[in-house]
This record gives structure tokens, C-alpha cells and sequence, in this order.
């Protein structure tokens, strides 16, 4: 091919790589928009509805506020919660260690502490049930008389009469305790119902029907045995008392507490000394901290013989 040829050719090769690159570059484009946009961390609740619709249907709960790492279960994953997320039925609110969640839905509030499993079992138009999955106490105001919120833990059923402010409360061993500071609630578990009013307490441990209601005591109950200094046991038994409802840790592991408030727990002790730590949590969220540092001796040097006798032939 002659030069010339060559020259006029040229300009219509650069004008193929033109369009070819630019084909290539929309391509990538329209590809990104539609399959790598960046997926929300969290619905933002159910899809908008007409206003007719919205007030034909049943209120839904509002995470109105939160603080630290909260989760909604939604959809059939879990999701980052924020603050004015909606929850439907079956969905559920998870909060970790030292995070918290406030729901609203109507004159109703439930405030959900740390470490703590709630699902929304059942909404109607004045009446909500919700299931307490995972261990702690939450805590519930309804305003109206007309609204009825129920909150069941393993095979206990707590529900409102008339406005009233109540907790409930379920250890990892089954224990679940009720308290009221307004108005009444009704607690009901293995055939037997209790009315449980302002400043009563009840509870019902695992298989068995609620106590009688009884006054909450007027400052958290909590008293410790401890293990006795300079003793050559390595591990020994720290006891006490505190309320039936009360929840209880010995060096940051939950121990059960009895129906009559004793409880017992082993802890590993070692020279020269090991710090014991005994907390208490009542259903009304009040705390109490006891504390105690054992001593153990040292533990003598180990004598070892040599391979050899003492005597040996010469």
C-alpha cells in the first residue's frame, strides 16, 4: 500500500477507536449504575402507602431513638438499625453490649437495654404482642386505657390492664420476673394468673406458676459469703442472698438465684491474691456491686530427688 493510501486511511481508523472506546466506556457506566450501587445499609421500613391504606392498617412500631449497635431482622436479614425504622410483624430489634433501642407505636414505649432479643409477634389495631427472645428487662408504659400491649417470655404471657407502666424480665436459665410502677399488669404463666400492681413484683422460674405478688423491696437486696483468706484451695464457693428476681453475677458470669433468693457459685482462686466480684440487677434496673479480694499463700516449692541415690558405691 502506497504512502498515500496509508494517509487517507487514517483518519477513518482513529475515528473506529473513537467510537469503539466510547461504546466500552458507556458500557462500564450503565453497568456500575445498575449493578454496583451501593446497597442500603437497612430498609427504610415498609413501602410507602396511600394515606387511606396507612390508616386502614395497623399502627407498626418506630425505633424512635437508639444508641450504640442495634439491629433489625427484616426481610430475612439482618440489618444496621436507625432511628425511624418501622417494625412489622415477625420482625425483630436486637441491641449488643451497652447499646439501647426506644419503640413507639401510639401511647405505647418499650425501652430495650443491651444484649437483648425482641420480635414483634402480632399487630392489630390497639393490640400488639411482642416476644421476648433473648435474655434482660425491658421495660413498657402504655398511655390509654384502650391499648393492649402483651409481652410473652418462654411460656409466660404479661399483659397491661389499662394504662400502666411494667417490666419483664428473663434470665439465661428461664427465670422471668414481673414489676409494675403504674397502674396493674397481668402475669400468667402454667394455668396460674396474677394481678401484679404498682410497686409488686412476681416471678415465675422455669416450669413453674408466678409467686403471689409481693412489695419491691425498698433498696435492692444483696449479701455475700465469702471464701475465707489463706486456705490452700484453689477454688472455693462464693454464696449469698438477694431477691427472687433478682438477676445475679459472680465475676461476670450469671449465676441462678433459688426461689428463696440463695445462690452459689465456684470461683477459681490463686496466690497471692484474686479479686471476687459479686453483682445484682433487681427488676426495677437498680444495680449493687460487692467486692472482696481473697488471699491464698504461696504454694510451697516442689522437691525434686536426683536420678542417683543418696549413696553410692565407690
Amino acid at each position: 500500500m502506497s504512502p498515500q493510501i496509508r494517509r487517507r486511511t487514517s483518519p477513518f481508523q482513529v475515528a473506529i477507536i473513537v467510537l469503539v472506546v466510547g461504546i466500552l466506556t458507556g458500557a462500564t457506566l450503565l453497568s456500575r449504575f445498575f449493578f454496583e450501587r451501593r446497597r442500603p445499609e437497612m430498609p427504610a421500613g415498609l413501602p410507602p402507602l396511600p394515606p387511606s391504606m396507612l390508616a386502614a392498617g395497623p399502627a407498626q412500631f418506630r425505633v424512635s431513638a437508639l444508641a450504640g449497635n442495634v439491629e433489625a431482622f427484616q426481610n430475612g436479614q439482618w440489618y444496621v438499625a436507625r432511628a425511624g425504622h418501622l417494625l412489622s410483624s415477625k420482625d425483630v430489634v436486637r441491641t449488643h453490649g451497652g447499646s439501647h433501642a426506644l419503640l413507639r407505636r401510639g401511647s405505647v414505649e418499650i425501652e430495650v437495654p443491651g444484649n437483648m432479643d425482641l420480635r414483634v409477634d402480632k399487630l392489630e389495631k390497639t393490640t400488639a404482642k411482642l416476644g421476648l427472645l433473648r435474655g434482660g428487662r425491658v421495660s413498657a408504659n402504655v398511655g390509654r386505657d384502650d391499648e393492649k400491649l402483651e409481652i410473652d417470655a418462654l411460656d409466660t404471657h404479661t399483659t397491661n390492664v389499662g394504662a400502666a407502666s411494667f417490666a419483664v424480665s428473663l434470665s439465661p436459665g428461664g427465670k422471668v420476673s414481673v414489676a409494675t410502677t403504674e397502674g396493674a399488669a397481668r402475669f400468667e404463666a402454667q394455668g396460674k394468673q396474677v394481678l401484679v400492681r404498682k410497686g409488686d413484683e412476681s416471678t415465675a422460674f422455669p416450669g413453674a406458676a408466678p409467686s403471689d405478688p409481693e412489695p419491691m423491696p425498698e433498696q435492692l437486696l444483696l449479701s455475700v459469703i465469702w471464701p475465707e483468706d489463706d486456705k490452700s484451695e484453689t477454688v472455693s464457693s462464693v454464696r449469698g442472698r438477694a431477691s427472687p428476681s433478682s438477676r445475679v453475677r459472680v465475676n461476670g458470669e450469671e449465676t441462678p438465684v433459688a426461689p428463696d433468693g440463695t445462690f452459689l457459685a465456684r470461683v477459681q482462686l490463686s496466690a497471692p491474691q484474686t479479686r471476687v466480684r459479686v453483682e445484682a440487677e433487681d427488676i426495677g434496673g437498680r444495680q449493687k456491686t460487692l467486692n472482696k479480694v481473697v488471699r491464698r499463700p504461696p504454694r510451697a516449692p516442689s522437691l525434686q530427688t536426683s536420678g542417683g541415690g543418696l549413696w553410692k558405691e565407690q
